[in-house]
């Protein structure tokens, strides 16, 4: 009679047993029946995670005979090698959450010569069989690699350069008109040109292997939802791919109130590095967003751009589009073929299904109807027939994204990549002198020189032509943690006012802060700083002028404590008195608006301050502080990063910070006391700009700057769909290989 400790131990050798997979299912059906339904809740857990572990190691095999990788051992490099590559299988346990960690601490290892394989082993806990004394099992997987080095077949080269796809919608008789309408019905029917009247009441939503629409250099396209509109000049701003046509997949559906579509084409692939580009351009203008792009890999990269303030359509300032939410969303999906036809997804709206699933890029818009190119770095681990989908997505208003000029490329596709920054070097983005609206001051007294009722939502400076940030309405600063600022009148650096982080009472500590919306590049934060008080002597290690420009390598120390003695420098005939050595430090900080509290702009004056916070809600108390610091154990890393500091100066400093923006979003740039929250002595601000310098490729960048946070996903980071890689939001473009 069996035993139920000699049935552990045949439950354990069973697992150890890796000769083949009809054994194991004969196996695992065998101890099922032996141990109960119980005991085969346990065993699929098993089964489950020997699976991952078995597609975890070829995906490693896979890994380690990519070029760039291989490349390590032809420069004599085995040690690093051998690192990147078991640093890739760290990597991929985690992202299949197996929540148990490797026995084995170097499952890949190459020596210089002969062949190389993967195994991974680890031990899994069981639920349900601790009564057979079987508490974990051993499950292990191994996959062959290579034999030499010199067996690999090696994908293309990485820098070589091959058109996979070429396609310019350059379709006969679409040329020289104002608005050439080629219909594409899906599928495969084409309405003559100014046949605007087709309609279809319902899009079709069921993927089919028909074609619909076969381009100039022979891809064939399939079409889901109403039709594919080809284009010539409708667009404001030319293609800059020469004199090909666009394609627009928010497309009349004869009624205008629906014409989502989507167009997917298959293309063999063979194991490599790819490159793809595509221009993109609106076609319904949003104010607030301009002159602005926003891209990105994901759907989260873009989910701020919630606005609802579209105006017109690019070719026609009378033709109005108002309340629209994304019309121009442009989605590009890359999948694995598994039966023929194209995957798919579903629109933001819920109302079709539409070509792809797998999105690895999407834009939402392109400012002042400009042309972006988009630069997708691919890496194919698994050869096979891959579907390339473009859909639109957003409001069904026949007005939406268009593309063009669509190449897909082995290694890195032929000439530069557009620069899209949407500003020239040096464009003062921004400028607020604090000088409007004008306060009155008494020049005798207690309060000399300076009027405490400064509503900071008036303060809307200056920028272009126009106040506000970029086009909209102008919405001044939010103040914390009341909607109130000390102006000053004496000594100001520019014009007749500058602004003091200070007050009076338990809301001596204020800020203010104000967003932008920023595309990746480098900018210039500048401003003037000096202090209210006037300390007699000062503590170590204090100077004057003493600031501090970010990044520092590591902490640092700041006096602190009471000082006495202290004089005001704007009203003289105040009497001195004991302050904190602190009173006047002020921090500068800039964060991304989904990372960091913002505060709510447009309250009345003295009203106390609401936040957004990065959860959505909105509270009178932060969840995290835009100017959170701890000057004695500051974070580098932190997602409000601090950009500047200054401390005490008893004349007016210049002072600047350079910051890198790698991902399209809302900034907040923040100006913070962060000293004592009692005193009535702060630091006071004059001539606040934000200064544009360039694109992330751009010659002669800063040397030392502050890199912002971003919301997930990192920018640069790799994410792996079934059978590929793509680099996530690549800082420079195109991206270097993987």
């Amino acid at each position: 009679m069996t035993t139920k400790r000699r049935r552990g131990a045949s439950a354990r050798a069973f697992f150890r047993n890796d000769a083949g997979q009809v054994a194991i299912l004969f196996g695992l059906m065998g101890f099922a029946i032996l141990t109960g339904v119980v005991g085969g809740v346990d065993l699929m857990r098993l089964y489950q995670a020997r699976q991952k572990l078995s597609e975890t190691a070829l995906m490693a095999c896979q890994f380690a005979t990519r070029p760039s990788v291989v490349a390590l051992v032809s420069g004599s490099n085995v040690t690093a090698y051998n690192s990147k590559v078991n640093a890739y299988i760290a990597n991929a346990i985690g992202a299949q959450k197996l929540g148990v960690a490797l026995t084995n601490t170097a499952p890949f290892s190459y020596t210089g010569s002969g062949a190389s394989d993967v195994t991974l082993s680890t031990n899994v806990k069981t639920v349900f069989s601790k009564f057979l004394n079987a508490t974990q099992f051993k499950i292990s997987a191994t996959s062959h690699c290579f034999d030499t080095i010199a067996t690999i077949d090696q994908p293309p080269s990485s820098t070589a350069s091959a058109t996979v796809l070429t396609e310019t919608f350059g379709v006969t008789g679409c040329t020289g008109s104002s608005a050439c309408g080629y219909l594409y019905a899906a599928p495969g029917t084409k309405v003559a040109v100014g046949s605007w009247g087709y309609t279809v009441t319902t899009p079709t939503n069921v993927s089919s292997s028909t074609v619909g629409y076969t381009g100039s250099t022979g891809v064939k396209w399939v079409i889901l939802g109403y039709c594919l509109e080809v284009d010539s000049k409708v667009y404001t701003n030319a293609v800059p791919a020469g004199s090909f046509n666009t394609a627009e997949l928010d497309c009349d559906n004869g009624s205008a109130t629906g014409g989502n579509s989507s167009i997917s084409t298959m293309q063999y692939l063979t194991g490599g590095n790819y490159e793809l580009r595509y221009f993109y351009s609106s076609r319904v203008k949003y104010p607030d967003y301009d002159p602005t792009y926003i891209c990105g890999s994901t759907a989260s990269d873009v989910s701020f751009a919630t606005s609802t303030n579209s105006t017109y359509i690019s070719n026609s300032t009378t033709t109005t589009s108002s309340g629209k939410l994304r019309t121009n969303q442009i989605n590009v999906y890359l999948d694995a073929n598994t039966s023929g036809t194209p995957p798919l997804h579903q629109t933001i709206d819920g109302t079709q299904n539409l070509g792809g699933s797998n999105l690895i890029d999407v834009c939402v818009y392109s400012g002042n109807f400009d042309w972006v190119e988009r630069s997708v770095r691919i890496y194919v681990n698994t050869p096979g027939n891959y579907w390339l989908s473009f859909a639109a997505d957003g409001a069904a208003d026949s007005y939406g994204g268009a593309i063009a000029d669509v190449r897909l490329c082995t290694g890195t596709c032929s000439g530069s990549v557009t620069d899209n920054f949407p500003w020239t070097a040096s464009t003062v983005l921004f400028e607020d002198k604090f000088d409007s609206p004008t306060y009155t001051y008494s020049t005798t007294g207690a309060g000399a020189y300076i009027n405490t009722t400064g509503n900071m939502t008036s303060s809307a400076g200056t920028s272009g032509s126009s106040s506000g940030w970029p086009n909209q309405t102008a919405s001044g600063w939010g103040a914390a943690p009341i909607n109130q600022l000390d102006y000053v009148m004496k000594s100001a650096v520019v014009g007749a006012q500058a602004v003091e982080l200070g007050g009076t009472g338990t809301t001596a500590r204020r800020l203010i802060s104000r967003g932008f919306l920023l595309d990746p590049g480098y900018y210039k934060v500048s401003y003037y700083y000096i202090s209210d008080a006037k300390l007699p002597s000062l503590p170590t290690p204090l100077a004057d002028p003493y600031c501090l420009s970010m990044p520092q390598t590591g902490s640092w120390s700041l006096p602190s404590g009471s000082v006495s003695n202290v004089t005001s420098r704007i009203n003289t005939t105040i009497p001195s008195s004991s302050v904190d050595a602190s009173s006047s430090y002020v921090g500068v900080f800039m964060s991304h608006g989904q990372l960091a509290s913002t505060p709510v702009i447009g309250g009345a004056l003295s009203s106390t301050t609401t936040y957004t916070n990065p959860d959505g809600t909105t509270t009178t108390t932060t969840t995290v502080a835009p100017d959170g610091v701890s000057l004695t154990a500051y974070n580098s890393a932190q997602v409000n990063p601090l950009i500047d500091l200054c401390a005490y100066a008893t004349s007016w400093q210049t002072r600047t910070a350079n910051v890198l923006v790698t991902k399209p979003g809302f900034y907040w740039l923040t100006f913070s006391s962060i000293g004592t929250t009692t005193e009535k002595f702060g630091g006071a601000l004059d001539d606040v700009k934000l200064t544009a310098l360039g694109g992330p490729s751009m010659s002669g960048a800063p040397s030392s700057y502050v890199k912002l946070p971003t919301p997930s996903v990192t920018p640069g980071s790799i994410s792996t769909f079934s059978g590929f890689q793509i680099v996530n939001d690549p800082i420079t473009v195109p991206a270097s290989t993987l």
